[in-house]
C-alpha cells in the first residue's frame, strides 16, 4: 500500500510538472532527478502515464513532451490541477459504476472522511431526485458524489444544495462566462435549457446528519443531437453554449476550490452572502410556477432554511420545502 500511494504521488509529480512546461520537451535526465528515481523508473511512469491516455511524445536524446492537456479524469491529472486543501482528497476514480451517490453512500458508511470524492466516466443507473435517471454516457460530462460531514442540524441540509449550485454557478459565470441560473431547489440552467442538477442525500443521527453525499451531474462535452429524443429540447451543454469542447478535470478541480470556500463560511455561521449569490442568479424567483399539487402561484423569495416562498393566486403565501416547482413560461 505505501508502494502504491508513493507511485501515485510520484505521477502526480509528473503531471504537474509537464503542465508547468506545456508544449515544451522535458529533460528525462534533469526530472528523474528532480523526483529522486532512475531513468528506468521514470521511464516506466510515462509509460503508465501514456497508458492512461496523456499524449506524451518520447523525444530520443531530448526528454518528453506534452503538447496539450488531456480531457481526462484520472487522478494523475485531477489531482495535479487540484488546490483545495481537503474537498476532493481521497479521490475515488471509475471507468464505470450503476451510481456515484450509492459508491459514496457505502464509502461514508464505512467511515470515509469528509471531502472524499468520486468520480465516474459514466452510470448505468445514474439518478436525480425522486428516482429518475440521469443521462450518464461515457467520457463527455462530470457525474460525482462528494462526502460531507457538516456541523449542522436536519434543519439546515438545505442549505448544502444551496452550497453546491452557488458554487457550480459560480464557476460556469466567472470561469466560462456562461450566464448559468440556479432554478429551486437544485438544477442549473442556461438559456433556459437544463446543464446540472444536484441531489443531495443523507444519513443522520438524532438530530444531526452522520453525513451527507453531495451528488452533481453536469453536463460538459455532450454534442449537439447528442441528448435523447425525450429531454434533447430541455437539456443542453457547456459545450453546446460555450461552442468548444473543455476539459472536465480542469472544471471538476475549480467547482471543488469553490465549494470548498463557501463551505468554510458555511461552517464558520456565515450564510448571509450565500443566500444572497443564490438570490442574484436564481431563475425561480419572480416567476410563475407550478406546484405538484396542482396550484400555481409566483414565487417571491426563500426562507433562511431554504424553502421557497409562492404566493398562489388566491393570496395564500406558501412555504414549499420540498418536491418539484416547475416554471411556467
Amino acid at each position: 500500500m505505501k508502494n502504491h500511494r508513493g507511485t501515485a504521488e510520484r505521477d502526480i509529480q509528473i503531471v504537474r510538472h509537464l503542465l508547468t512546461h506545456l508544449g515544451e520537451t522535458v529533460s528525462g535526465e534533469t526530472l528523474a532527478r528532480k523526483l529522486g528515481v532512475s531513468r528506468v523508473a521514470l521511464h516506466n511512469r510515462m509509460a503508465a502515464l501514456k497508458a492512461m491516455g496523456f499524449p506524451l511524445v518520447s523525444i530520443p536524446r531530448k526528454g518528453y513532451l506534452l503538447e496539450e492537456i488531456p480531457d481526462l479524469l484520472v487522478p494523475p491529472l485531477f489531482l495535479a490541477l487540484l488546490e483545495s486543501r481537503e474537498l476532493g482528497r481521497p479521490y475515488h476514480y471509475l471507468e464505470q459504476t450503476d451510481s456515484t451517490n450509492r459508491v459514496a453512500r457505502d464509502l461514508a458508511r464505512q467511515g470515509a472522511p469528509e471531502g472524499t470524492l468520486v468520480v465516474a466516466e459514466s452510470q448505468t443507473r445514474g439518478k436525480g431526485r425522486q428516482g429518475r435517471s440521469w443521462f450518464s454516457p461515457g467520457g463527455e460530462n462530470l457525474y460525482l458524489s462528494l462526502i460531507l460531514r457538516p456541523p449542522i442540524s436536519l434543519l439546515e441540509v438545505s442549505h448544502i444544495t444551496f452550497l453546491a449550485s452557488v458554487a457550480l454557478t459560480q464557476v460556469i459565470r466567472e470561469r466560462l462566462h456562461l450566464e448559468a441560473l440556479i432554478k429551486w431547489p437544485n438544477d442549473i440552467y442556461i438559456k433556459g435549457k437544463k446543464v446540472a442538477g444536484i441531489l443531495v442525500e443523507m444519513e443522520s443521527r438524532g438530530t444531526m446528519p452522520q453525513f451527507l453525499v453531495v451528488g452533481v451531474g453536469l453536463n460538459v462535452n455532450t454534442p449537439p443531437g447528442g441528448f435523447p429524443p425525450e429531454i434533447s429540447t430541455r437539456a443542453t451543454s457547456l459545450m453546446m453554449e460555450g461552442g468548444k469542447r473543455l476539459l472536465r478535470a480542469q472544471i471538476l478541480a475549480w467547482f471543488l476550490e469553490t465549494l470548498e470556500e463557501w463551505y468554510r463560511d458555511l461552517r464558520e455561521g456565515h450564510r448571509e452572502a450565500l443566500l444572497a449569490y443564490w438570490r442574484r442568479y436564481n431563475y425561480t424567483l419572480g416567476r410563475r410556477v407550478h406546484l405538484e399539487d396542482g396550484r400555481e402561484g409566483w414565487a417571491v423569495g426563500i426562507t433562511p432554511q431554504g424553502s421557497l416562498l409562492v404566493r398562489t393566486q388566491g393570496g395564500t403565501l406558501l412555504s414549499v420545502g420540498a418536491g418539484d416547482v416547475e416554471v411556467v413560461e
